[in-house]
């Protein structure tokens, strides 16, 4: 009965994290979908960002770690965080980035130092007067996707036209979203501790 309450609180807190990420998406559609109703200034993707080929940042020992001390090895899919690698060396430490999937298509928001695995990944910054966050948000409300296996950011996302408010505006909505987005985080931080919890309580229970 024990065991099973934990399992139920569990439960509980995944269900809190889809909610949340479920809220955000809403939140976002409607930010951005107000936001193609305004006149603001258009620019095409090719504009606001830049890239750079990862093969300088690509892991070569793929037997990971799972120490999260060392550093994280990053795929743009859902797995996100494949292990962690001592290679110390030819790390992307360049503050906030995009990695993207010139395959798939996916991509995350990245602010902390990692290296990759895949020399499909494209790293996206910045170009000034451009808040990176915000563009981040602006290609998932886009909800790009292809079935086919090709390379597909040079020709198919940098010619994408967006609107572009100010940079103020442009930063006010990408703090917005920040809040939930940290929020999300909490719970996934709390869910992991729950599961720590319950393997902890298993190895001493059943002793």
């Amino acid at each position: 009965t024990f065991l099973a309450s934990l399992d139920k609180r569990i439960q509980t807190q995944n269900k809190i994290i889809e909610e949340l990420k479920l809220l955000k998406n809403t939140l976002r559609y409607r930010l951005f979908t107000q936001l193609l109703n305004k006149k603001n200034e258009r620019a095409q993707i090719k504009d606001v960002l830049s890239y750079e080929q990862p093969n300088q940042y690509l892991v070569k020992n793929i037997d990971y770690s799972s120490n999260s001390s060392l550093i994280p090895v990053l795929t743009a899919n859902k797995a996100f965080i494949l292990g962690y690698t001592d290679e110390f060396f030819g790390v992307y430490n360049k503050e906030e980035c995009i990695i993207l999937d010139d395959f798939t298509m996916d991509m995350k928001f990245v602010n902390f130092p990692f290296k990759v695995k895949s020399s499909a990944i494209k790293i996206l910054t910045a170009k000034p007067h451009v808040n990176l966050k915000f563009i981040f948000e602006y290609l998932a409300f886009l909800n790009l996707s292809s079935n086919e296996h090709k390379r597909h950011y040079i020709s198919e996302i940098e010619p994408v036209e967006i609107q572009l408010p100010s940079n103020v505006q442009q930063k006010h909505i990408a703090n917005f979203l920040s809040i939930i987005d940290d929020k999300i985080k909490v719970e996934f931080e709390i869910h992991a501790l729950l599961i720590k919890q319950k393997q902890y309580l298993l190895t001493n229970l059943f002793k």
